[in-house]
């Protein structure tokens, strides 16, 4: 996975999150972050290709007043995360993937991805939506 960082609206006005702790991160092994604050340092973060993942960007300098939690479930935009689920990230978001469940989902998403791509090579050899999905005629 890229760095990504989701631009939402909210979060903290100063970052949370920066060059200095990504290095840190890295040393111990971790390869991403998902932050319900700021980060800053967005270029020196995607070159070091540590995904992130956060409510906005920051230029303020940081603050650390919480140590964070390890082993303890955290709640991001009002879902729970604990120990073991998948975190799974792209340009387009953010899922929290229970560990639990994780097999039946990643199935699930597989014959998803499946059907898609014979979807789309039905539509390059000249096949239309409407055909594909059976809406029938225009105007029905």
């Amino acid at each position: 996975m890229i760095f990504r960082t989701s631009y939402i609206l909210g979060g903290a006005g100063f970052g949370h999150w920066g060059e200095v702790l990504t290095v840190a991160a890295q040393h111990r092994g971790l390869n991403g972050l998902l932050i319900d604050g700021g980060v800053r340092d967005a270029a020196e973060l995607e070159a070091l290709r540590f995904s992130v993942f956060s409510r906005n960007n920051s230029i303020l300098g940081t603050r650390k007043d919480f140590r964070g939690v390890f082993e303890r479930p955290v709640t991001i935009g009002g879902v729970t995360i604990r120990t073991g689920d998948l975190i799974v990230g792209d340009v387009d978001g953010v899922v929290a993937l229970p560990a639990t469940d994780i097999d039946r989902i990643l199935d699930r998403a597989d014959a998803r991805v499946a059907h898609e791509k014979q979807i789309m090579s039905q539509l390059l050899n000249g096949a239309t939506t409407l055909e594909l999905y059976n809406f029938g005629a225009a105007g029905q």
